[in-house]
């Protein structure tokens, strides 16, 4: 994915997410490096939606992943609300990452299949100690399971027992149980049906 830029780039006080000349390579079979993000540069302020096109294999989820740090950047910048965190390491990224979590484009590979889905979408409330108290992380899982058009009940099953779609609303459910600042989204909505996607 070539880079867009940086005439886009506004300076402004509610931008919660920057990313500048980011760059993500990787070494071909033949040991050559192949620059699969090339100098992207976007900005995001609080309540916008921005969306990037391009064909399949142009490097989308590999900015997507860029962006969170889940791969490793070769240069550039992601800020986050002021903050490098690609200058981030170990705990000081981890600290950073509830406010920033990411729905993947396959549902199934980005679920635990051993877990039920009430420890699913739970993990992350208890990987960053955001409801200690269990009876109030069981109350949040449910509520999740409902805004995403599923039953509390479910939390019970795994996530073999679930559609494609459903578990794709697991997915989202997930994505927002740290109540984060801002999502990146891969195709977050491929998975469910026409209806499911409007709302």
């Amino acid at each position: 994915m070539a880079g867009t830029g940086k005439a886009h780039l506004r300076n402004s006080a509610d931008t919660v997410l920057r990313v500048e000349d980011l760059v993500v390579e990787y070494a071909s079979a033949g040991g050559e490096k192949v620059q699969a993000v090339s100098g992207v540069s976007i900005d995001i302020i609080a309540g916008e939606t921005v969306s990037v096109v391009g064909e399949s294999g142009c490097g989308k989820s590999t900015l997507a992943k860029g962006i969170l740090q889940l791969i490793n950047t070769k240069s550039g910048s992601v800020v986050i609300n002021g903050q490098d965190i690609t200058k981030l390491k170990g705990n000081e990224l981890r600290e950073a990452r509830p406010n920033m979590q990411m729905i993947f484009q396959d549902p199934y590979a980005s679920l635990n299949p051993r877990w039920r889905v009430r420890d699913i979408i739970a993990e992350p409330i208890r990987a960053f100690g955001l409801l200690p108290d269990r009876a109030a992380q069981e109350a949040r899982v449910a509520e999740l399971l409902t805004q995403v058009g599923l039953s509390p009940l479910d939390g019970h099953k795994f996530p073999h027992e679930f559609s494609g779609g459903q578990r794709q609303r697991i997915s989202i459910a997930r994505a927002l149980s740290s109540n984060p600042e801002f999502l990146v989204c891969d195709e977050p909505t491929s998975a469910l049906d026409v209806s499911v996607q409007a709302q």
